[in-house]
């Protein structure tokens, strides 16, 4: 959700109001359109997600308001707006949201998409595999996509210096693809990397 690249606004630590915005189910699907493939018009997410323009536009304007998108300057003077994604994401202390009760119900359906759509899209690459052979799309990443499961014995201290020696990796290839476009690049896909890092704590007795 955040870029914490150097010379990229830090990102926008989102408040109880935004949250709740965020809830609606069209907002996370408008946000993931325009974080996988970029800016686009009301008219063009409505036609990729089956909507009506005019209940994109309603809702794109809502992120606006809240700070999650913005007008694109890379498309100025046109007819229709186009919105892109805010620079240097955001960020949310969802557990924190968790546990109070005025927040507790945006937070739970906010999270529990953004896990559960996370899963679908892996699990959508691993059934395509299965036609690797006869998909050509699929065999030219077959070689290239991978997933790994790595365990580590730290102390909470090192796993926050592991997570921001990560980010600041991740941060940095980031940044050197941050302007490219299917126009401006052809042969190039969006590649959505997944990272989880937490504590095998021991089940509690009784």
């Amino acid at each position: 959700m955040s870029d914490n690249t150097p010379g990229t606004p830090r990102p926008m630590e989102v408040g109880p109001e935004a949250l709740r915005g965020l809830a609606h189910p069209l907002r996370g699907r408008l946000l993931d359109e325009l974080t996988t493939n970029g800016p686009a018009t009301a008219t063009l997410l409505g036609r990729r997600l089956g909507e009506s323009s005019g209940a994109t536009s309603y809702h794109l304007r809502q992120l606006s308001r809240f700070g999650f998108v913005e007008d694109d300057p890379g498309h100025t003077g046109g007819r229709e707006r186009w919105w892109r994604i805010r620079p240097g994401g955001w960020s949310m202390a969802g557990n924190d949201y968790l546990r109070d009760p005025a927040t507790r119900t945006a937070a739970e359906i906010v999270l529990q998409r953004f896990y559960r759509e996370r899963q679908e899209r892996l699990t959508r690459w691993i059934e395509r595999l299965r036609d690797a052979d006869r998909d050509p799309d699929v065999r030219h990443w077959k070689s290239s996509a991978f997933e790994t499961n790595v365990h580590l014995r730290l102390t909470p201290e090192e796993t926050a210096e592991f997570s921001e020696a990560l980010h600041s990796f991740l941060g940095e290839w980031a940044a050197r693809f941050r302007d490219r476009s299917p126009e401006s690049r052809p042969g190039t896909e969006a590649v959505e990397i997944q990272v989880n890092a937490f504590p095998l704590l021991p089940e509690k007795e009784g």
